[in-house]
């Protein structure tokens, strides 16, 4: 729910079940401004936000169509389409990569521009808010700049806060313990429990900042009006580039931190966000490292991400394809690319008349100036797909 953060009709709210709220009955007690604050509470901040994955796809995801092409044989190479949305179950693995690549690189650019030593130093520390302090959208927004303020104060210079509305019911806790699965908590709840998952937590808004720091002070709920800042450990020293421990470390961290992020179910707004030496208006890692040095960053960040990817965890176009079934070669174009390669005879000689028409109707498939027929415009499999690139060549 965005927009008018005040605006509730008491008379309408369903629970997540699809059950009814006893507390809006006639005799719940003399004092209404009680049950109302509650109702603010309930709907306008914790109902309207979310976890990734909690949605349905895109209408497209899952299309398969051609995607690449072989550089050697012209061979049109076949995948499913992914909409890469925070909120669908099929495309969130792929977006919490990217995100942790994303802040992988950024972060490692800006902790390699300080000088060697403690200077280079990054924390991982939680920033909560005191309990019912956050009861609408606008307090979950405003509490982005009281997280910074107070993760500045304790000597973090610069960094990415990430938030999280929701914590694990302790006796959630005791049965993860008793199962101990090889995963975090909250991956662990979200695939075994991925339908009860708001009955299995509580809304106690909290933000995850990694960042700068050479020491992180001691904290002082007093002085902050009740909010806690809790330092959770420094992440792997960074003295060079090469080395793979802190990227695996990092990207390790905030995929974590990534799936089970909060954001407003119904708004494009990012549950992520950069502050003090690290905005973005502050730092550019072009201004301050050379070319080598990012290039390396970037290919590291991506080794990292790649590395952590386990069976089944989403979709990743970074994958290696596999050989090409007509001739064994893994060097791959992609199909937005096939109008250019057709446009050299020599490539074309080389490929035969045959693969130069099935690529071409591949093409125009994917930009649109030819459709399958009706029963295969959305194949649902690789077969299907098949099949409709065979009827677009009849």
């Amino acid at each position: 729910m965005s927009g008018d953060f005040g605006s509730l009709s008491v008379d309408r709210t369903p629970l997540e079940d699809g059950g009814r709220d006893d507390r809006l009955d006639d005799d719940l007690g003399p004092d209404p401004s009680e049950w109302q604050q509650e109702l603010d509470y309930r709907v306008v901040a914790e109902s309207s936000m979310t976890v990734p994955g909690r949605s349905d796809p895109a209408p497209s995801c899952g299309e398969w169509a051609p995607r690449e092409f072989c550089d050697e044989c012209g061979e049109v190479h076949f995948a499913p389409s992914r909409c890469e949305r925070r909120s669908c179950p099929d495309c969130v693995g792929e977006w919490t990569r990217q995100r942790a690549v994303g802040i992988t690189r950024r972060l490692t650019a800006a902790r390699y521009a300080e000088e060697d030593g403690l200077d280079r130093r990054a924390v991982h520390a939680v920033i909560s808010a005191p309990e019912g302090s956050i009861t609408t959208l606008r307090d979950v927004y405003d509490g982005y700049s009281r997280a910074y303020r107070i993760a500045e104060n304790h000597g973090v210079r610069g960094g990415v806060a990430i938030f999280h509305a929701f914590r694990v019911l302790d006796e959630v806790k005791q049965e993860f313990r008793a199962e101990d699965p090889d995963m975090g908590i909250w991956r662990w709840l979200l695939t075994e429990r991925p339908e009860s998952w708001r009955s299995l937590t509580y809304w106690s808004p909290h933000w995850h900042v990694i960042g700068l720091c050479r020491d992180f002070a001691e904290d002082s709920p007093e002085d902050q009006n009740g909010w806690v800042a809790r330092r959770i450990r420094s992440l792997e020293p960074l003295t060079g580039l090469s080395d793979p421990e802190p990227y695996e470390d990092t990207v390790g961290l905030v995929r974590y931190l990534m799936s089970h992020a909060t954001f407003e179910a119904e708004s494009s707004r990012d549950c992520v966000r950069w502050f003090a030496d690290l905005a973005t208006a502050n730092f550019q890692a072009e201004e301050q490292l050379s070319e080598g040095a990012i290039d390396t960053i970037d290919r590291k960040a991506e080794e990292a991400a790649k590395s952590g990817l386990e069976d089944g965890e989403g979709y990743s176009t970074e994958d290696d394809p596999d050989p090409c079934p007509d001739c064994g070669s893994t060097s791959r174009s992609r199909i937005w690319d096939a109008k250019a390669a057709l446009s050299d005879s020599r490539w074309c000689d080389s490929i035969g008349r045959e693969k130069q028409k099935r690529l071409l109707a591949a093409f125009e498939w994917r930009v649109g100036d030819r459709m399958p027929p009706p029963g295969l415009k959305r194949p649902d499999t690789e077969e299907r797909a098949r099949e409709a690139l065979s009827a677009l060549q009849s």
